[in-house]
């Protein structure tokens, strides 16, 4: 049976550490998912039910949030949702033009693995409203890539084009969005707007064939960025936050619009 049609569209710019952390989200998706597959017609085991006028009660939406992901890691090709475990990101394009920062280049064929270990600390649904809010720990994301990077990291610069490895623990991100109801055709949650925090609790990352396989000032770089890496990340907050929302817009946007209230909100 022919799997169904899908166009994603994978386009941002970010800096080097925004580009391999919006992996804590589900990393490289656009703003909107073009995704010709049906609705769900019926409601799978995985997906749990809720009051309506209430949600929340009890808990009720988080445990149902948290009951999708294993679904969501595998996959549910009848929908058009592809398997967050791992991620795989086609390219990422980096562009950091001023401050202590000054990089290009980008990062190709992204494999990232931990997403689906997320566990939700809080989730709330209210449709009167119009908010749907979330909170995920990430314990660990490994993530391994083709990098080609050139310019300057605060004083010290940075040339190389070879594999790149990350390591990002306990990895928290808080999600606050303003929703819509829409017809489409049955009745859907739809994102209007998104907010994301983040916190990184320890970062390790290893950046190979520096400066034309130069190990001494390779060891140099990649000594620095994790000696600092708490540093430079906050450094690189406002821009990574407004990346992992532009991202986690589009991923959610897909699931919800395929998961009609009917089959969840009784």
């Amino acid at each position: 049976m022919p799997q169904p049609s899908i166009k994603w569209k994978i386009r941002y710019s970010l800096s080097i550490f925004s580009a391999i952390c919006l992996a804590q989200a589900a990393a490289a998706y656009t703003r909107e998912i073009i995704n010709n597959a049906p609705q769900l017609q019926e409601r799978p085991n995985w997906l749990q039910t809720c009051k309506r006028a209430n949600p929340n009660e009890e808990k009720c939406f988080r445990r149902l949030f948290e009951g999708c992901f294993p679904a969501f890691a595998a996959g549910i090709p009848e929908i058009g949702i592809k398997s967050f475990e791992p991620l795989h990101i086609d390219q990422v394009s980096v562009s950091k033009g001023s401050g202590n920062l000054v990089l290009s280049g980008g990062f190709q064929n992204l494999i990232i693995r931990g997403p689906s270990n997320a566990t939700v600390r809080r989730a709330n649904l209210d449709l009167e409203k119009k908010l749907l809010n979330f909170e995920l720990d990430i314990p660990l994301l490994r993530i391994r890539a083709k990098y080609n990077l050139k310019g300057n990291i605060l004083l010290l610069p940075l040339v190389g084009n070879g594999d790149v490895r990350m390591a990002l623990k306990d990895v928290k991100t808080a999600v606050y969005t303003k929703i819509h109801l829409s017809n489409e055709p049955e009745e859907v949650i739809r994102i209007d707007e998104m907010k994301v925090t983040f916190h990184v609790g320890a970062m390790r990352i290893h950046l190979s064939d520096l400066f034309n396989g130069n190990e001494i000032l390779a060891a140099s770089i990649n000594n620095f960025l994790n000696q600092n890496a708490k540093e430079v990340i906050a450094e690189l907050r406002p821009d990574l936050e407004l990346g992992l929302a532009d991202i986690f817009h589009g991923l959610w946007n897909n699931v919800f619009s395929k998961m009609p209230l009917k089959l969840w909100l009784l």
